[in-house]
């Protein structure tokens, strides 16, 4: 595949918490905390390079630059205060899929891809509700995406995000340019996210179909939850 990065393709593999496998949706920034200072008091025996904060510190999935009351203060402190801990902070999104009760589906209905009798598509029965997604040959939407992506790096200095559910950039669907393939749109898409990123930051791409995350993705996840 053209374009693809050799470099992206080698490097260690980093080690982390994250706060997904325990705490789930169920997250407040106090349990943040509360960890970040047992993985600080026992580093030496257990080393780690990253704590990475996972699906529920945002208002909904879509509504990302807005934050749960769980983190009344967002989640900028929180990257210092890991930062200086020693570790590199890291931050969930699912940029391409979109909550029906969101303020996004709300507010921009027209961004979402339609499917059979023009319904909004089903992405997945997530969080006990049906996920819809993002039309990412719509240049509003993918400029949202980009938006998050950049307010993640350079506002809340996340240099780590896991990017979860990114299949949903090639759902089938009726999209408003017809002319592209569900690869290429998915493609374009993850370019645009690895441009906003930046080389300096590490993406770990979940969901996501290999191929079209060659090159663009520092690490992918092909596995399913560890469920304990």
């Amino acid at each position: 595949q053209a374009g693809i990065d050799e470099q992206r393709l080698q490097g260690p593999i980093p080690t982390g918490w994250c706060s997904w496998y325990y705490f789930y949706t169920r997250v407040r920034d106090q349990d943040i905390r509360a960890n970040l200072e047992t993985a600080r008091r026992i580093k030496d025996e257990i080393p780690l390079d990253f704590i990475q904060i996972d699906d529920g510190f945002e208002a909904r999935v879509g509504d990302w630059l807005e934050f749960s009351p769980d983190f009344p203060n967002g989640v900028f402190p929180l990257a210092q205060e890991i930062r200086s801990a020693g570790f590199t902070p890291g931050l969930w999104l699912a940029p391409f899929i979109v909550d029906r009760r969101s303020k996004l589906a709300k507010e921009h209905a027209d961004w979402l891809l339609r499917g059979k009798f023009n319904m909004p598509v089903n992405a997945g029965f997530l969080w006990n509700h049906f996920a819809t997604a993002l039309d990412l040959t719509i240049p509003d939407a993918v400029d949202y995406v980009c938006q998050v992506i950049k307010t993640a790096v350079y506002e809340w200095k996340f240099p780590y995000l896991k990017l979860d559910f990114l299949y949903a950039g090639a759902l089938a669907g009726k999209r408003t340019d017809i002319h592209k393939t569900r690869a290429q749109i998915l493609r374009t898409a993850l370019q645009a996210i690895r441009a906003t990123a930046g080389e300096q930051t590490f993406l770990l791409g979940c969901g996501c179909p290999l191929g079209s995350g060659l090159g663009l993705m520092d690490a992918m996840r092909i596995s399913a939850d560890v469920d304990g």
